[in-house]
């Protein structure tokens, strides 16, 4: 039984956010600089998809080993190793572009280096949390993280753009380097508490399968993991298509979709913080619900929306149901999951949520060549009802 002092499990707490808001803060900022590198280098839509694929393809395909891995070996050990080798790929690309072997070829490869790091890291760094908090805390916690998240989100941009201005690309890839330093020096510090660390004789493929039983002979799990994902696919024109709309119903200038990307970053981060300094007493699939409906009442109401304050204000309302549908449902995962699986259940919960958004690109993205409406008006229907049949038919945790 662990026994939890509040000034211990606070300050595990405080330094592992301060750790991993670091780290990806430097990441977020060096991989908006390879996107911009590439767009404004070379003005070809297929190697900005190509910088796209090397991001995410190589993660997804790294990430359920990555959960065995975290079943294997104390996480923050996992953690600390991969975000090393992030590190080390930057700096080695920053050297190449000091020496002057600058092309597109490297860039991709090392990206693709980057995105296999962040696939064996991103199962660990969410098994932490259970392992440094009370449960009864999991909530607040993970409302913490939503927001630190969300921050970077909001200031990453302007950051990115500020240091490309100033600074040579090499000199930009460096910022990466030295965060991940800053953020492995201090989750030296945290003691994280041991677990049961599995000694097992099966190999890969066993394992793999034997986590995804474990999810399936779960009901909590395999219908949490469900509407992740279905609430992922749902939201994908909300996340990829609204500049499009904007584009249509205000105006298609810069400035007007940093401003709609400032609302929804705004209103995420809001939620957040107030999630996690009051407490809420409504049940997890209550709040799920909510954030549900919200997001599918805005989706529809974008469609009239004419002016840049009336877009903005919907944006803003829909970053608000962010972290009311992902805090509640990470937290209740974490809360049904042994620690003994914890690896390799958020293996496939970010397995299935990486491939729920291409999935849905390659649906709702030739909707909107047909009309903008459809992308919007389908889903966001879809939304309020699965909002309503939520919270009804799951309230209980």
């Amino acid at each position: 039984m662990k026994i939890w002092s509040k000034e211990l499990w606070q300050y595990k707490l405080t330094a592992y956010m301060l750790s991993q808001g670091i780290s990806l803060l430097g990441s977020s900022v060096v991989s908006l600089a390879i996107i911009w590198y590439v767009t404004l280098g070379t003005g070809s839509g297929s190697l900005v998809a190509g910088v796209t694929i090397t991001t995410f393809l190589p993660q997804a395909v790294v990430m359920l080993y990555g959960g065995i891995l975290a079943d294997r070996h104390p996480p923050k050990r996992i953690v600390i190793l991969s975000d090393s080798m992030i590190a080390i790929s930057t700096f080695i690309l920053a050297i190449f572009f000091i020496t002057g072997m600058d092309n597109i070829g490297w860039v991709f490869f090392f990206n693709a280096l980057r995105s296999f790091g962040t696939g064996i890291q991103l199962p660990s760094s969410k098994s932490i949390l259970p392992q440094i908090v009370p449960k009864d805390q999991l909530m607040k916690a993970n409302s913490i993280n939503t927001g630190v998240w969300s921050v970077i989100q909001l200031i990453s941009p302007g950051l990115g753009g500020l240091v490309m201005s100033l600074m040579d690309m090499e000199y930009v890839f460096l910022i990466d380097v030295v965060t991940a330093v800053i953020s492995i020096i201090i989750l030296t510090t945290i003691i994280v508490p041991s677990t049961e660390i599995r000694q097992s004789n099966e190999n890969t493929r066993e394992e793999l399968v034997q986590g995804f039983r474990y999810i399936m002979n779960s009901r909590a799990l395999r219908n949490a993991i469900l509407l992740y994902t279905l609430f992922q696919f749902l939201v994908v024109p909300a996340s990829q298509l609204t500049p499009l709309l904007a584009s249509k119903n205000v105006g298609g200038e810069v400035w007007v979709l940093s401003v709609i990307e400032t609302a929804f970053s705004i209103g995420a981060l809001s939620a957040s913080l107030f999630m996690a300094y009051r407490e809420l007493k409504a049940p997890h699939f209550k709040l799920i619900g909510l954030s549900s409906i919200v997001f599918g009442m805005t989706m529809l109401l974008l469609l009239p929306a004419r002016g840049i304050l009336l877009f903005a204000a919907m944006m803003f309302l829909m970053g608000i149901g962010s972290p009311l549908y992902y805090t509640p449902l990470i937290t209740h995962i974490q809360e049904s999951t042994e620690d003994f699986y914890m690896g390799r259940t958020f293996s496939y919960v970010d397995l299935l949520s990486s491939l729920a958004t291409p999935l849905g690109m390659m649906i709702f993205g030739p909707l909107a060549n047909v009309s903008i409406l459809l992308p919007f008006v389908i889903p966001g229907i879809a939304l309020i009802s699965l909002g309503i049949w939520v919270r009804k038919k799951m309230q209980k945790k």
